[in-house]
């Protein structure tokens, strides 16, 4: 008999896991969700009793009475004000971390996000644009001219990403590398737009511009709920249901391929659906960083890679983070209020370099 026959073999140590405890970690994320829009309703310069809450938007809805009435002033901010801006809030916030997730394994890259592709510079460029133009176009759009700058911002988004897409084509197929490194080169000549209309911008256009760059939502109101939803549910639609070739595609392209996957058209598609959601978030509620790179980048070690799970679980976790960041940013500097878009990075920074030092140390 050898040594290492007769030496008896250690049995391995269980490794730690990092993902949440259970199978289905809907409810706890879905608890969180609630928890943080009943605190976005309830809290502000006006409070507005929780437990009235509830009744109220029963009443507005037209299915029965409050057990407890609201003041006409607190009425009319929790519906007219607060619902308004949460609605807009949630869909923003899942749509950003969602485009995120899927881009992430599009690129198998936990550090992509959707402005590595220029949509978010793109929309920047449109917008600013509609601002220091806005004299010149508003007296020819009559009614529309509140739609200017969510509309070019729009525009902007899909024309940055198709221009994007276009320089990142080799071959006949998209290579994603190449397009990274266009997505780079085209906001950077957003930026440089951006800066040469500021510099031609008037004072007042110039606060207009440094407040919607910095991303909000305090222009929420139901008419941009209404203008906003079918493009961000679309997104969020078309994501979700492309999980499973989003699990293939970890694999690899040419592993995807031989398992039934039509990389190309689904690259067109992600994309495509990126620039849509994103270009409509960013239309709406200006630029808001961190939430589509770090959201599905810290569930990703938490819950794993299957994007079955992951792309509902960054849904629900954007919409949290970016309602408890929004909650935040009304309440520190009462009654003036900090840009969404800085406190995220504020926030996002430390948890970023946080996730790049483990990333080393693996």
């Amino acid at each position: 008999m050898s040594a290492s026959e007769a030496m008896p073999v250690p049995a391995a140590r269980p490794v730690p896991s990092s993902r949440l405890p259970g199978t289905r970690p809907w409810a706890t994320l879905g608890g969180v969700l609630v928890l943080v829009v009943m605190a976005s309703l309830a809290i502000g310069t006006v409070s507005v009793p929780p437990l009235a809450i509830l009744g109220s938007l029963w009443e507005a809805l037209g299915l029965g009475e409050a057990s407890q009435r609201l003041e006409p002033m607190q009425r009319a901010v929790l519906l007219s004000v607060r619902l308004p801006r949460v609605v807009l809030g949630v869909m923003v916030g899942a749509v950003l971390a969602t485009t995120g997730a899927a881009l992430q394994a599009l690129f198998r890259n936990p550090l992509v996000e959707p402005g590595l592709l220029g949509t978010s510079s793109g929309a920047a460029l449109g917008a600013v644009l509609a601002i220091v133009l806005d004299v010149t176009l508003g007296a020819h759009l009559g009614g529309l001219r509140m739609l200017m700058v969510p509309g070019t911002a729009f525009c902007g988004a899909l024309g940055a990403t198709l221009l994007a897409q276009r320089l990142g084509m080799g071959g006949g197929r998209t290579d994603t590398p190449r397009m990274l490194l266009a997505g780079v080169a085209v906001s950077s000549g957003a930026f440089a737009g951006m800066g040469l209309l500021t510099y031609a911008a008037t004072d007042a256009q110039l606060r207009s511009i440094t407040f919607w760059s910095l991303g909000s939502l305090g222009g929420a109101s139901w008419e941009t709920v209404g203008a906003a939803t079918v493009p961000l549910l679309l997104t969020l639609g078309l994501l979700l249901r492309e999980a499973r070739a989003l699990n293939l595609m970890l694999l690899g392209e040419r592993e995807a391929w031989h398992l039934g996957v039509d990389v190309e058209r689904l690259k067109r598609r992600l994309i495509l659906s990126a620039a849509l959601g994103v270009g409509a978030a960013v239309a709406f509620t200006g630029m808001i960083g961190f939430v589509g790179l770090l959201v599905p980048a810290l569930l990703r070690m938490a819950l794993g890679p299957d994007h079955r799970r992951l792309l509902a679980a960054s849904a629900l976790c954007g919409a949290s983070l970016l309602l408890a960041a929004d909650l935040l940013s009304r309440t520190l500097a009462a009654p003036s209020e900090l840009p969404v878009g800085a406190l995220t990075s504020v926030l996002g920074v430390p948890a970023f370099i946080a996730l790049l030092a483990r990333k080393g140390a693996a």
